[in-house]
């Protein structure tokens, strides 16, 4: 037997497909494609509203059935308010953005639909866990503290961080100085307020907190119209490849260049630039054994660590092939003072029987100081 609402639905589920014919059969192209599914959709969702209807038989409960005013749905406490419809609203909203716009909305506006999704079963099953309200709210805070609060901690830090970021990156190196140490005092000031007074209420403690995170996060997005100061870019010895072939020091790229080298991974050989001036490879694997040329696998990403035993200061360079109407490869450390060390990454595509110039590791201005590179 049907119920009320589900033979209200069941109609308009059929209303609805016939007006789907008609309007499929009169009418062609695109508009009659888009139409045909809006209207399919329509259909597909009276159907679904009319099937729940009828299985829940509109929520009616039998008279003869035995204390049914304290088992029916009806008797139930209504569920409370909730914010996360709203909050899926805008996730789902801002899906659609995302999708004609920049992927990162999308991403965003995916976890915020989800974890609303979240929020609001839990959320409804714990109104519904017993008759007890208080003990309702117990259930929903074990289950969902330990998720919401770390979550809520890192967004808070999150938008306290990246104003504060944008304010000092517009100002110049020395006001930022100024503006982060007069920040770090406000904070370090309010801190010692409300430690001072015990009895301050707790709203008067999030009105001003409020106050503070409005204002910040305005000051960081005003900055961030503004747009950041120009960082010059320190060069380097990958941006400046010519000053690998020559001998002394830069005063741009070597000043306050490491000279000493930690625990490394990959590394293949210790160069050593002796006091003789000879330059010589001790291979991993081979204890005291000198080498001028070292083997390098194809394609595989190893290092060098050069050492510098002379009395001056000296750059390691690797000249690694010539290879078809390419430039030839080169790659150096900065110069490394007498007694120091430095660690020089390489990897080379091909065999060394391909490149049409010599692949050797060789100290900058001395051609005579070099250790070959075999590549198979």
């Amino acid at each position: 037997m049907f119920t009320t609402g589900s033979k209200l639905f069941f109609g308009a589920t059929a209303l609805s497909l016939v007006g789907t014919i008609v309007f499929a059969a009169s009418n062609g192209g695109p508009t009659g494609i888009m139409g045909t599914v809006g209207l399919l959709s329509l259909t597909a969702v009276f159907g679904f509203l009319a099937g729940i209807n009828y299985f829940n038989r509109d929520g009616n409960v039998s008279g003869m059935q035995q204390g049914a005013q304290h088992t029916a749905t009806a008797a139930a406490a209504p569920v409370g308010r909730s914010m996360w419809p709203m909050v899926a609203a805008v996730g789902v909203a801002g899906l659609a953005i995302g999708a004609v716009s920049k992927p990162v909305i999308f991403q965003v506006a995916l976890i915020v639909v989800l974890a609303a999704t979240v929020e609001w079963m839990v959320q409804g099953w714990s109104e519904r866990a017993s008759a007890d309200m208080s003990y309702n709210a117990g259930i929903r805070k074990r289950i969902l503290h330990p998720l919401e609060f770390p979550i809520l901690g890192a967004i808070a830090l999150a938008l306290v961080v990246y104003p504060f970021s944008r304010i000092l990156l517009s100002a110049s190196k020395d006001v930022g100085m100024i503006v982060f140490l007069m920040l770090g005092a406000f904070i370090l000031m309010g801190g010692f307020l409300f430690a001072s007074k015990r009895n301050i209420s707790k709203s008067t403690i999030a009105g001003v907190c409020g106050i503070a995170a409005v204002a910040l996060l305005g000051a960081g997005v005003a900055s961030a119209m503004q747009g950041q100061r120009t960082i010059e870019e320190h060069p380097t010895t990958e941006s400046d490849p010519a000053i690998c072939l020559e001998a002394g020091v830069d005063s741009h790229i070597d000043d306050h260049a490491s000279q000493d080298v930690s625990a490394k991974s990959g590394v293949v050989a210790n160069v050593y630039l002796q006091a003789d001036g000879d330059l010589v490879a001790f291979i991993n694997g081979y204890d005291n054994q000198e080498f001028h040329e070292i083997p390098v696998p194809r394609s595989a990403l190893v290092a060098v660590i050069f050492h510098n035993e002379s009395g001056q200061p000296h750059r390691l360079t690797g000249r690694l092939g010539t290879f078809g109407t390419a430039k030839e490869v080169i790659k150096c450390t900065t110069a490394v003072n007498p007694g120091k060390q430095a660690y020089l990454k390489i990897k080379i595509p091909k065999s060394s029987a391909a490149s049409t110039t010599p692949l050797v590791l060789q100290v900058a201005g001395r051609d005579d100081a070099a250790v070959d590179i075999v590549v198979p």
